[in-house]
């Protein structure tokens, strides 16, 4: 193996990895993706009191209705939890990072998007390039860098797999670093599908 594609190869898991640490996908502001939302939607209610409250740690929460006398009972302080719960209900852009879009990936197909599947089709011609069946190695590669690009279709992801319904939706705002990181990591190991052919040509 040549230093070049050895170098390409190292460029796309250096790209490929980096992706699964970054912001893969941005979604609109919604409520529903404020981290507190869970936690606070009903601490927050005048009839509702609390004997245990985990502030966003991983403690925890407890909180019931308000059912006659309160006396003997040991409360969170209402106003500390008040206090910690403003803007609980305000829209917050979320994002889901690489390896978020890797394990969830396959999902895609619930909404008519088959990108992730450009990942076991690269791992296919890489491993056709090591054998004599480099041409298709390289039509796979270049079929996966187009399959990739169709995630630019993706208009929303679900909250929960249990509906596709509107209501459930997480509407995409647009596509983030992680994605353009693994776009390139493809483009690196179709490159070497290429190179390896290149090679094995210059020696006969």
């Amino acid at each position: 193996m040549s230093k070049l594609r050895i170098c390409v190869l190292i460029v796309g898991l250096g790209l490929f990895v980096a992706a699964l640490f970054s912001p893969a996908i941005i979604f609109k502001p919604d409520a529903r993706s404020n981290p507190k939302r869970t936690e606070c939607a009903f601490a927050v209610k005048d009839n509702v009191m609390c004997e245990s409250f985990s502030f966003g740690g991983s403690g925890l929460t407890s909180c019931g209705l308000i059912e006659g006398k309160t006396s003997g009972k040991t409360f969170i302080d209402k106003g500390k939890i008040l206090d910690y719960c403003k803007g609980w209900d305000l829209p917050v852009a979320a994002s889901d990072y690489g390896y978020d879009a890797l394990l969830m990936g396959p999902l895609g197909i619930l909404v008519g998007v088959f990108a992730w599947f450009a990942n076991p089709l690269m791992l296919l011609a890489l491993l056709l390039s090591t054998s004599k069946k480099r041409v298709a190695a390289m039509i796979l590669s270049v079929s996966a860098i187009a399959l990739g690009l169709q995630s630019y279709t993706l208009e929303a992801v679900p909250f929960t797999e249990s509906s596709m319904a509107p209501e459930n939706l997480n509407f995409v705002d647009h596509l983030g670093r992680g994605f353009y990181l693994w776009m390139g990591s493809l483009a690196a190991f179709s490159a070497y599908c290429f190179l390896k052919k290149g090679d094995d040509a210059a020696r006969r």
